[in-house]
């Protein structure tokens, strides 16, 4: 147990520094920009052929509009997506207006692993604090409350990206690229010029990561690092170290276990065909039965 301790780290105050809003806000502080499946919804009073359209953006990152035809939405705000569709509108109309609302945010989530009832993606709404998550999510009995890992992945998070061979990559499957966030130059590109010829292929700053001690918020009201979550960050409960030995135990068992399940099912097979050879029903057959056997 002292070891897993050793091996785990130890907390780190530095840590938490990547993860805090700045200034101090209650909410995430990103600019929405849309992505499918997002739903959008615009109103028009001067362009009725509009006027209260809802479409889900489509996987190419279009919407449809009547009369105006299709319109690429992907990766802008509300307000760029407004423009868009005036620009659109003028072809028609001499006088013209948009309004947009996002009617479902459906694109971005967080990610919950680990020793927990409820895994899996949830929709991120803005204000998801750590706290939220994990009293959703429910630690199970095998958590280790005291050790979260909350990782924030460096862009681009979405659709990978070309990484050059490494020794590290061969050996575990993991790719880290330089420590610190990227020069301007060097940045991640969005989806719309990420293939344009003579710019570099975009490469992915180390992923940033703390260790946060649940039972501290739970016990104490220590809420110095309930931290507000961002689309794409991963919240892993790690198993507590009894529950790892246990695990681990299970994996070197697991395969004597199912040999002897077979073994057990091969002396059924042996006894039913016994049975049948003698010219007896079945033993699972017998339940309301009663047999004489000489």
């Amino acid at each position: 147990m002292a070891l897993l301790v050793t091996v785990s780290g130890c907390y780190n105050s530095n840590e938490v520094k990547a993860f805090l809003q700045k200034p101090h806000n209650p909410v995430s502080g990103l600019e929405y920009r849309i992505l499918p499946p997002d739903v959008i919804t615009i109103t028009s009073i001067q362009v009725p052929e509009i006027n209260g359209f809802q479409s889900q953006v489509r996987p190419d990152g279009k919407i449809n509009l009547p009369l105006l035809g299709e319109l690429y939405v992907a990766e802008k705000t509300s307000k760029e997506v407004e423009e868009a569709v005036k620009q659109a509108a003028k072809k028609y109309y001499d006088e013209v207006d948009a309004s947009v609302q996002i009617a479902g945010y459906n694109s971005r989530k967080f990610y919950v692993f680990g020793e927990v009832s409820r895994p899996g993606a949830i929709r991120w709404t803005g204000c998801d604090t750590l706290l939220d998550v994990l009293a959703g999510a429910q630690p199970s009995p095998l958590a280790w409350p005291e050790r979260i890992i909350v990782i924030r992945s460096t862009q681009p998070s979405q659709g990978g990206y070309a990484s050059a061979p490494s020794v590290q990559y061969a050996m575990l499957g993991v790719n880290h690229g330089p420590k610190g966030p990227l020069p301007e130059s060097e940045a991640p590109r969005s989806a719309a010029d990420a293939n344009a010829p003579g710019l570099p292929a975009p490469q992915p700053a180390e992923a940033e990561r703390m260790t946060i001690n649940l039972m501290a918020m739970v016990q104490h009201g220590d809420m110095s690092n309930n931290i507000l979550l961002r689309p794409n960050d991963i919240v892993y409960v790690q198993p507590n170290p009894f529950g790892y030995v246990a695990r681990e135990v299970e994996k070197i068992w697991s395969p004597f276990r199912a040999v002897g399940n077979s073994l057990s099912d091969f002396r059924q097979g042996v006894n039913d065909a016994r049975w049948l050879g003698e010219g007896m029903p079945k033993e699972s057959g017998t339940g309301r039965s009663t047999i004489i056997a000489r």
